[in-house]
């Protein structure tokens, strides 16, 4: 779902209606300097004014007007600069199908211009992952691996061998991401556990605390470093994970200490 944002044109809209709200700002200052010279009476009674004369009320209504589409064409653009941007794996993806198969036109060179491209997904959590585990199966390429993650419709539109295409079925790639992000918390939380079970069930000296903090400042980093690059959580909840995992590890180490004495 990556469409042309028209960023270009949206300028080119906007400095326009921009400048014909100029001209008609000037228009309207060069009236309101006349009419305080010749009529001052005018500008303190506006039922005076279109009584009078209907040039400032007509040229009023097409500022309203054409300040209303400016303001329309103001929004439009807001928003659509809010619009994500297109992951590099998704838009590299639509790129090189363009390069392989023959598009809609000939003309449609717009998705070589990747700052103009937007997308109507949201942004995925672990599109880095699903991107390495897709270059992974890519350089593996085999008909076990094209069997599994794409369906038989799929399999026959395009052959990677001849086209240079695969399609693939993203949710067979987000299941394997989430089952290898499943299996690496896992790890984090039962591995150091496991480990410190055993450093701390023996007589303790100084040589065994310095590795028991040292498997803590580890774990504890390896931690942060799972969050960082598998979840979107900002700096402080990192750091407050952190120190609930870290929590958690101490008060295990109290408590084996305790039952082994």
């Amino acid at each position: 779902m990556l469409y042309r944002r028209f960023g270009f044109l949206q300028a080119r809209l906007l400095l326009y209606k921009q400048d014909e709200l100029r001209e008609l700002e000037g228009t309207l200052d060069r009236l309101d300097k006349v009419d305080e010279k010749t009529r001052p009476d005018m500008l303190q009674s506006r039922e005076q004014d279109d009584a009078d004369d209907t040039f400032r009320k007509n040229l009023m209504h097409e500022i309203e007007e054409t300040f209303k589409e400016y303001a329309q064409l103001l929004t439009v653009a807001r928003d659509l600069a809010t619009f994500n941007r297109p992951p590099t794996r998704d838009y590299l993806s639509i790129r090189r199908y363009f390069d392989e198969q023959d598009p809609v036109s000939n003309m449609e060179s717009y998705i070589y211009h990747k700052e103009d491209i937007v997308t109507l997904k949201p942004g995925r959590e672990h599109s880095w992952l699903d991107s390495f585990v897709e270059s992974i199966l890519r350089r593996c390429d085999s008909k076990v691996i094209r069997y599994v993650f794409s369906t038989p419709e799929l399999r026959d539109k395009a052959d990677p061998k001849l086209a240079g295409v695969w399609l693939i079925q993203r949710e067979r790639i987000e299941l394997l991401v989430s089952l290898i992000i499943t299996i690496v918390i896992v790890a984090i939380l039962i591995v150091p556990i496991y480990i410190l079970f055993f450093l701390t069930i023996g007589p303790q000296n100084g040589h065994s605390i310095s590795i028991i903090i040292s498997v803590l400042l580890v774990s504890t980093l390896l931690f942060s470093g799972v969050l960082s690059l598998f979840t979107r959580a900002k700096r402080h909840e990192i750091l407050a994970a952190a120190a609930a995992y870290c929590a958690v590890l101490v008060v295990f180490i109290g408590n084996v200490g305790k039952l082994s004495t």
